[in-house]
């Protein structure tokens, strides 16, 4: 029981590592797309925003009378939360499995 509550624990750190980049690159992409730069040939900037759906997401730049607009992404963010609690469920799942199997473990009532 040990080994796999240190696998999962294991499992958690990377995935919240893998949670803190994504959000970080989310937010890089956002900040260039409000920054001012010279991408449309003069000081242009834009404002960004994200759509979601289920484990999808869209990501959308107006400004200088155009409109950008990704075609549909896997969200990461909603993906990797996915895994982290379908890791957990498993893994509260295999303890209370193991408690109920072992012997003895029912309280008989007097």
């Amino acid at each position: 029981m040990f080994r796999t509550a240190a696998l999962v624990v294991v499992v958690d750190v990377v995935l919240l590592g893998a949670l803190a980049f994504v959000l970080q690159d989310l937010q890089w992409r956002a900040s260039y797309a409000a920054s001012l730069h010279g991408a449309c040939g003069a000081p242009c900037g834009y404002s960004p925003s994200f759509s979601f759906s289920i484990l999808t997401r869209y990501f959308t730049m107006v400004g200088n009378g155009a409109t950008l607009t990704s075609p549909p992404m896997l969200d990461w963010v909603q993906a990797l939360a996915l895994i982290l609690v379908l890791v957990n469920a498993w893994f509260a799942y295999t303890v209370i499995r193991a408690r109920r199997s072992r012997p003895g473990a029912a309280v008989a009532n007097p």
